[in-house]
Parts: structure tokens; sequence; C-alpha cells
């Protein structure tokens, strides 16, 4: 577990951050500016991900194994998770696994490699393709050719899968998301207890191209699930 690193930022309730493919923690700092006003953000790379190990089994089950490590380390009874592409794929495993997960805010989760759009997936292959000369000498090249491997196999999510997570989710994605439209609607109707929102004009990447309208919509649910409780 020590081989997964993560930073802590502010007081309040926890709040655990997982990024997408390929990223490091730092894609959520401009969010962690005004959310750790309020909550403990905990931010973590992935593996094979930022200053986290590069070796071991390569999976979104074992990243979020991962994330139950450090919750563990840090003696965390109860926390909420924003996740971001394969960061939202690994929180929504999270809600099926770990009872002390309270809350989720997925952004740009999909079920299977192929809810991707056609056009992404074709640019997966080509830059896979391009990689090859290189993986043999490249320790860089040989990682990305793993990473960009892992969304095309993975994740293998049911819809009835779903039907086990038991806590308050938001679903979040773009009008223009590289996920497909219907796996968005689906994964929030599949989900006992999900509200989905789409934001207009937008695309994968909402935390970089529409913040503002992203960490409102994230405010408003994260107020709103603490209020009651």
């Amino acid at each position: 577990m020590l081989d997964i690193y993560y930073e802590v930022i502010g007081d309040g309730f926890p709040l655990v951050f997982v990024h997408g493919n390929n990223e490091d923690h730092h894609i959520f700092d401009q969010a962690v500016q005004i959310l750790s006003q309020q909550y403990r953000c905990i931010l973590i790379d992935s593996r094979y991900h930022g200053q986290s190990i590069c070796q071991g089994e390569l999976s979104y089950q074992q990243m979020a194994k991962d994330v139950q490590s450090v919750i563990t380390s840090l003696a965390i009874e109860a926390y909420d998770c924003i996740g971001f592409s394969d960061g939202a794929i690994v929180s929504l495993l999270l809600g099926m696994s770990d009872q002390r997960l309270q809350h989720i805010v997925s952004i740009g989760a999909n079920t299977k490699p192929s809810m991707i759009k056609p056009f992404y997936r074709l640019t997966f292959y080509i830059e896979m393709i391009c990689l090859l000369p290189f993986c043999l000498y490249n320790k860089k090249a040989r990682k990305t050719f793993r990473l960009s491997c892992l969304m095309l196999r993975q994740p293998q999510i049911s819809y009835d899968d779903l039907k086990n997570i038991h806590v308050p989710v938001l679903v979040m994605a773009g009008e223009y998301d590289m996920i497909k439209k219907a796996d968005t609607l689906k994964i929030g109707e599949s989900i006992p207890y999900c509200v989905v929102k789409i934001i207009k004009q937008g695309n994968h990447f909402l935390l970089r191209d529409s913040f503002q309208q992203t960490i409102r919509e994230i405010e408003l649910f994260l107020n709103a699930c603490h209020q009651e409780e």
C-alpha cells in the first residue's frame, strides 16, 4: 500500500479523488482549491500512474483495492469519492465493494470498452500501433501501450452489477462525450439512488473544459447529501 502515492489537503469529511487513464492527481487541482475548504481531500495516484508503483496487476479492480488500502491506512471509517474517466469506473467498483463509501460522483464512466464511441476506440488502436516500435526499448512507451490496452479490454461491468450500489451517486458526462450517451443513461437507470447530469456543450474532460458547470453540480450534490444526514 505504501507504494500508492497520495496527498491530503484540507479538513472535513473525507473526499477521495481518482483520476483517469495516463494522468495523475493534479487533474483535480482546480477542484481541490474549492472543495478543500469544506472536505478533507485525498488525492491518489493510481497504480502505474504518477508517483505510484508501476508493478503488479494492471486492472480497475486492483486500482479499487489500492484505494481501499489507502483509506484503511488513514483509519477512515466513511468517505465520499469523485472519479473521472478510469477513476469513475473505479468509483463504481468501490460502490459495489466498500461499505465505507457514502456518496459517489462518477464523471465519464463506461461499463464496457464497446461503450466508447468507435472514433475514439480507433484512435486508441492507432496510438498503440504507433507505439509498438518504441516499446522494445522505451519504458514510457511500454507503459502507455499497457494503459491503452486497459481501456480496450476493461471494464466488464454489467448493469445488474450496478444494482448493488446502494449509496447516492451523481453520474456526469458531457453532451459530446467520448462515452456513448446510452451507456451513461443506463448506468443512471441501474443504480438505485442516482442522478444523471449531462453537461451541455461538454466533452469528456468536464473538469478541464466545463469546470464551472461541473463543480457547481458536484457541490450541489455533495451538499445535499450531507445536509440530509
